[in-house]
């Protein structure tokens, strides 16, 4: 891909968008992860639904939103390596010297990739928390314990569980600029699980606020319509948290992008 310097910036920036999206598809591992990810969280929200005996649950804190997403709760991880692999798979093959060269702005090549990469994540996410929900719903119907869209705050929760893994994904995909590995990038990402374990164990007084910087809490908190009961932080504190996940990283990889070695 390659541009007169003369040419409009709007003309540029369409330019590698177009090249990222090309390069985002011809990757087969992208493809194969996003499909992966869909069936465990489809597959695992309705058997979590399955398990819930309707005799011995609490109704004024049961979260029947929360049980069918229950497989994002695994499915993160495959997002964060969708992110990583916008990047590293470039870096493993060598093709991100070929990038630089057809375009020097490095800056501008991270932002396309991050425009694109973080569109296909959030319209995957999305897709995958709605199937997800009404899977889960479907289950759940049988007890008598669905919830329907309508509910108050059943629309905000199941739409944030798709934000959240589009944010895994920018955090992936930021990581993965800063490490140029993929392995090592995948392995960075899981510490948002590990995160989560330590400031429990550091912070075991249940009404501790330190739970409310974790990313995971965070994740929880904006696709759960009972997180004040939980003790998740507050909705929009919850979304702030996870958009400076996502940013730290990413300004972080913009600063080292222009500045390194291909």
């Amino acid at each position: 891909m390659t541009t007169s310097p003369s040419a409009p910036i709007a003309v540029r920036a369409l330019d590698l968008l177009a090249s990222e999206w090309i390069k985002l598809r011809s990757v087969p591992s992208t493809g194969w992860t996003l499909l992966a990810a869909a069936v465990i969280a489809i597959a695992a929200g309705s058997f979590f639904a399955a398990t819930v005996k309707a005799s011995h649950i609490d109704h004024a804190t049961f979260d029947a939103v929360q049980v069918s997403l229950t497989g994002l709760l695994i499915v993160q991880l495959a997002f964060g390596a969708f992110g990583t692999l916008a990047i590293t798979s470039e870096h493993a093959t060598g093709m991100i010297r070929t990038t630089f060269a057809a375009a020097p702005r490095r800056g501008a090549v991270l932002a396309a990739k991050a425009a694109v990469t973080g569109a296909a994540a959030l319209a995957a996410g999305e897709a995958i928390a709605f199937a997800a929900f009404f899977a889960g719903q479907q289950v759940l119907s049988g007890k008598h314990l669905a919830v329907s869209l309508a509910a108050p705050g059943v629309v905000r929760a199941v739409a944030g569980a798709g934000f959240y893994l589009f944010i895994v994904a920018l955090v992936g995909l930021g990581l993965g600029t800063i490490i140029r590995h993929t392995a090592g990038a995948v392995a960075a990402v899981g510490l948002i699980f590990i995160q989560a374990l330590i400031v429990n164990l550091v912070f075991p007084d249940p009404t501790s606020k330190a739970g409310h910087y974790v990313l995971l809490w965070a994740g929880q908190a904006i696709s759960s319509v009972r997180a004040h009961i939980y003790g998740y932080p507050a909705v929009g504190q919850a979304f702030l948290v996870c958009i400076a996940y996502a940013a730290a990283p990413l300004a972080i990889a913009a600063f080292l992008i222009r500045r390194r070695d291909a």
